[in-house]
C-alpha cells in the first residue's frame, strides 16, 4: 500500500513547477510534462524528478542573484532582462521587448526583491538606486556552456543566443541573426543594423563577413561579452 503522506509532497513540487509558468493551464502543463516523457509508467521518484527539472528551468521565485544566468519577461513596461555575472559579480542587461532599435543598458546591482511570474522586478544597483523594471511574466534559467563560440560562428548557427558585445571605443552591439551596433555621441544614440553571414574572428579585433559577400567588415576591439540568452 502507498503511504498517503507523499501527496502532499507530490502536489506542492507540482505547484511549485506550475507556478513558473501560471500562464499554462493545468492541461497544458499536464501535456508538456507528457512530451517531456511522462506516460503511465513514469514512477513518482521519475516525475518529481522531471518537475525539478521544470522548476529549475523556469524558477517560480528568485529572491537572489542566480548562480546560471536567467532571462526574464516582464510586462508594462515589455522587457528582456538578463540576470547573469561579469568578471565574476552580478550584473544585468535590460533591452526593450518592442524596440530592438533601443540601446540596451548594462549595470552592476547588489541586490533584487523577491520576484518571479507574477511579481515585480525591482533591483538594487551598487549605487543603491531601485530600478522597476515591470512585472514578470516568464523567467528562464539557461546554461551558457549551449550556447556556440563566437570565434568562427555562422549566422545559421546562432538558434536562439544573444551576445552583448562592449567594444573598447563605448560602442554595443547584439549579436543574433541581426548585428545593430549603437554608437553615442553627446546626447545623440544611433543604431547600425549589419547583415552579417560568420563571425571571421573575434581578437584582436572583431570581424564579421556581410552577409552576400564583400569585404569583411572591421568592428575593432571587444572588451566584453555578455550571453544575453541561450
Amino acid at each position: 500500500m502507498h503511504d498517503p503522506t507523499r501527496i502532499p509532497r507530490l502536489m506542492a513540487a507540482l505547484q511549485d513547477a506550475w507556478e513558473g509558468q501560471p500562464d499554462l493551464s493545468l492541461p497544458a502543463f499536464l501535456t508538456m510534462l507528457q512530451h517531456r516523457g511522462m506516460t503511465w509508467g513514469t514512477t513518482e521518484s521519475e516525475l518529481l524528478a522531471l518537475l525539478d527539472e521544470l522548476r529549475s528551468t523556469h524558477p517560480a521565485l528568485i529572491d537572489t542573484p542566480p548562480a546560471v544566468p536567467t532571462l526574464l519577461v516582464t510586462a508594462e513596461p515589455r522587457l528582456s532582462v538578463t540576470l547573469t555575472r561579469a568578471e565574476g559579480e552580478p550584473c544585468v542587461v535590460v533591452r526593450s521587448a518592442e524596440d530592438p532599435q533601443r540601446m540596451p543598458s548594462l549595470w552592476r546591482y547588489s541586490s533584487l526583491r523577491p520576484t518571479g511570474p507574477g511579481r515585480p522586478l525591482v533591483i538594487t544597483d551598487n549605487e543603491e538606486l531601485e530600478h522597476r523594471l515591470g512585472v514578470v511574466e516568464l523567467a528562464t534559467a539557461f546554461n551558457p556552456e549551449s550556447a556556440p563560440a563566437l570565434e568562427g560562428l555562422r549566422r545559421d548557427e546562432v538558434g536562439s543566443a544573444r551576445w552583448l558585445l562592449t567594444l573598447a571605443d563605448g560602442r554595443r552591439a547584439v549579436l543574433g541573426q541581426r548585428l545593430r551596433v549603437w554608437s553615442v555621441e553627446g546626447r545623440t544614440t544611433s543604431v547600425e543594423t549589419v547583415s552579417w553571414e560568420s563571425v571571421v574572428t573575434l581578437e584582436p579585433e572583431m570581424t564579421v563577413a556581410p552577409a552576400g559577400g564583400g569585404k569583411p567588415r572591421v568592428l575593432g576591439p571587444v572588451s566584453q561579452v555578455v550571453l544575453l540568452e541561450a
